[in-house]
């Protein structure tokens, strides 16, 4: 009895740690999201009135998402809160071609800042739902060269 014993509970080791390095634990994931901006801080283009720079919102950890919004916190050289924008799904499918990030994957898309000052900067926010229902969000931040 001792000896069948102690072979279930090496085969158990054995499974569970087989169950462990392969990724499948039962557990769902979580997807993981970022925000970049190329450049970041970035100089502002007099020819085009504006900042122009490349968003990418990229996920990492293997689990899709639909992006829900994006939020736009504008602040002074004083650090304080001067504007707040938000797009949802018709500005986002507008500017990425689609509200959904693969699994690895990234959407991303050159964009126009205006109406801003010099020496501001913004925080961008980034919530969605990943394929496992999850609420996600992603923050980035932006600074604005004269």
């Amino acid at each position: 009895m001792n000896k069948e014993k102690r072979i279930w509970i090496a085969l158990f080791l054995a499974l569970t740690l087989m169950l462990i390095l392969s990724g499948c634990s039962g557990l769902p994931k979580t997807a993981l999201l970022s925000v970049s901006i190329d450049p970041n801080p970035i100089p502002y283009d007099s020819q085009k009135e504006g900042w122009p720079f490349l968003m990418t919102i990229s996920e990492s950890n293997g689990v899709g998402v639909t992006v829900s919004s994006i939020r736009v916190d504008g602040y002074n050289q004083e650090e304080e809160l001067d504007d707040t924008d938000i797009f949802y799904e018709e500005t986002i499918i507008d500017w990425f071609e689609s509200d959904y990030i693969p699994a690895f994957s990234s959407i991303q898309n050159d964009l126009l800042a205006s109406g801003i000052t010099a020496g501001d900067h913004s925080i961008v926010t980034v919530t969605g739902v990943d394929d496992n229902n999850n609420p996600i969000e992603a923050t980035g931040r932006v600074d604005y060269l004269p």
